[in-house]
């Protein structure tokens, strides 16, 4: 197959990508230049765009997608490939309201999610997901007064909602809107390759395998500050290696609506609501060597599901259950 290269520091995507001295700047270039066998590499920097695969690879002719950390083929200084769903604003857009700590801006375009990147950058909650909106029925707005570090976008009006962790004006913070639901993401794709790169705050998860995909394989990546780590929906015999996801609103890897035969091997998973997660019939989990800490409630969890082997993983300090069965 063909190699592309992207490269953030002198790339140009007037050119054909091919080659490190005429590569592309836009990583979403790869969306559609990726056919089965080929391969990119792509150079470190700061990427606020969105992979969506959109070709099928083979058996033996995969798409494989390579974060150039160390510049080997870019010819960049060595440096983190990061890819990220969010957005820097102008914090003065968002005016107090009359009610205490809840401040709002005009949006133009759907906000999937709000984080502030002078903290830890854990994502806001949003309003709808909540056990005070869900289940108490309490309004959205209602729910941002009640809760530092939460938001709520009204699609209707266009208006974002947010309530800063301290209180204080959104202009004391650094704040990002997230508006990419993925970094790397495919539908019914099969044999993709992702490897070493670094995901933040997507509205839904740094790669995502979905519905129809299968043989994926994602390998040390990190992942943080989205709703899971890595998605894996309805997408069979997908392989997560190695890789390092943390402060994610529901889990670190998620295998979800029949997704047989996964497997989670020597990841390292922390601070999300669980750290490995199976739901859905998603039977016949593998999950070897990886290290489970401090999660908000368990280290893995298996709902709803059967036929797995757990062997050798490390869980310490996870909140309700370091294993849920």
């Amino acid at each position: 197959g063909a190699t592309y290269y992207v490269r953030q520091t002198v790339g140009d995507d007037t050119q054909d990508g091919q080659s490190a001295g005429s590569a592309w700047r836009s990583i979403a270039r790869l969306s559609t230049a990726m056919h089965a066998g080929d391969t990119a590499y792509v150079g470190p920097g700061l990427y606020r765009e969105q992979i969506t695969v959109l070709n099928d690879g083979q058996p033996g002719a995969r798409l494989v997608f390579v974060a150039d950390a160390t510049g080997q083929h870019t010819g960049d200084p060595p440096g983190v490939i990061m890819i990220t769903g969010a957005e820097p604003v102008d914090e003065t857009i968002f005016t107090p309201t009359s009610t205490p700590g809840v401040y709002r801006a005009d949006s133009p375009f759907p906000v999937l999610g709000v984080v502030e990147m002078d903290g830890s950058q854990r994502r806001y909650t949003r309003a709808r997901e909540t056990k005070a909106h869900l289940t108490d029925q309490l309004p959205e707005l209602d729910v941002v007064a009640k809760l530092p570090s939460s938001h709520f976008y009204d699609e209707a009006a266009r208006v974002t909602y947010l309530h800063t962790s301290d209180g204080q004006a959104p202009s004391t913070h650094e704040i990002e809107l997230i508006r990419r639901g993925a970094g790397i993401s495919m539908t019914a794709i099969h044999y993709v390759t992702v490897m070493g790169f670094t995901f933040r705050h997507t509205g839904d998860a740094g790669i995502v395998f979905f519905k129809g995909s299968s043989d994926g394989i994602a390998l040390d990546n990190t992942s943080y500050g989205s709703r899971q780590g890595i998605r894996v929906y309805g997408a069979p015999k997908t392989l997560i290696y190695r890789n390092t996801l943390f402060r994610n609103d529901n889990s670190g890897v998620y295998f979800a609506l029949q997704s047989t035969d996964g497997q989670a091997l020597a990841n390292t998973a922390y601070e999300n609501v669980k750290g490995v997660r199976w739901s859905s019939r998603s039977v016949n989990a593998l999950v070897i060597d990886n290290t489970l800490f401090d999660n908000l409630e368990a280290g893995i969890a298996l709902e709803d599901t059967d036929g797995g082997i757990l062997r050798r993983n490390s869980t310490v300090h996870n909140a309700k259950a370091q294993l849920l069965v």
